[in-house]
């Protein structure tokens, strides 16, 4: 399999899920799928899993959801695996945890283009996702648990996070936390399916909660999570100079997981 995923990406043939896969396995992380009771997802891995009881949950952004902005993608799977780059450079145990209907699970029963378009950010979703982390939690035996989330990872660490068991901290990166003023900033028609952060009222003080915006990123801008952050009781608010949405992420990594306490 790994030689035929290496054979397809080289002569162009591969689908985002299977050059996404490949990366993995280049950076020497682990593969493995989980059903629960909707949905499978796939979960990547780092392999030092036995050094700590701290987990880091990494969720990647929403991908591709759209093809030329016009039709919805076969394969939303990212076609950038920045998400891979930070996750390579944390020493902390460390899992990404795959969303419904992405790396190469778009053709699974149950799947729909609604769970990458305007339900992304849905309680079938989220729930899906809660579920799956905590069999994963409970089957590994960690008890403190870090989501960290990019992009559209963010929203959905947000709306995972007291569904989630021995959590800690939340961190999240460039994230869309108020889907409205997103929309509206981009004159998008509004994720219709989808929960929005910033309506769903406090999280519980006891998880902490840090927020990094870029002040160049014109994908979720600044004031999207600003305003986020400044709606929670000792929320945590960074924002870097010189930072889009994609650029510079990777070089600021060590001093961002820094910011954990």
């Amino acid at each position: 399999m790994t030689a035929l995923l290496l054979i397809l990406s080289l002569s162009g043939c591969a689908t985002p899920s299977q050059r996404f896969h490949q990366k993995t396995l280049e950076l020497g992380f682990t593969a493995e799928r989980l059903q629960v009771s909707q949905f499978q997802h796939q979960i990547y891995a780092s392999k030092n899993l036995q050094q700590s009881k701290t987990l880091h949950v990494y969720l990647d952004g929403d991908g591709s959801p759209w093809e030329n902005k016009r039709r919805v993608a076969y394969d939303p799977t990212a076609r950038n695996p920045l998400i891979l780059a930070l996750m390579k450079q944390d020493d902390t145990p460390s899992i990404l945890l795959g969303r419904p209907c992405y790396y190469g699970l778009n053709a699974q029963v149950g799947c729909d283009s609604k769970f990458w378009t305007s339900h992304r950010y849905s309680g079938a979703v989220v729930w899906s996702m809660a579920q799956a982390l905590n069999h994963w939690i409970k089957q590994q035996g960690f008890n403190q648990v870090v989501l960290i989330g990019y992009s559209g990872g963010g929203s959905l660490a947000i709306l995972m996070a007291e569904k989630i068991q021995h959590i800690h901290t939340v961190l999240t990166i460039a994230a869309n936390l108020d889907v409205k003023a997103w929309s509206e900033f981009h004159g998008y028609v509004t994720l219709k399916g989808s929960l929005n952060p910033i309506e769903q009222g406090e999280l519980s003080r006891h998880i902490q909660q840090i927020h990094v915006a870029g002040q160049d990123d014109q994908v979720v801008p600044a004031f999207v999570i600003k305003s986020y952050a400044q709606s929670q009781q000792g929320a945590r608010y960074y924002e870097f100079a010189g930072q889009d949405h994609a650029c510079c992420w990777e070089a600021e990594w060590p001093n961002i997981l820094g910011l954990i306490e």
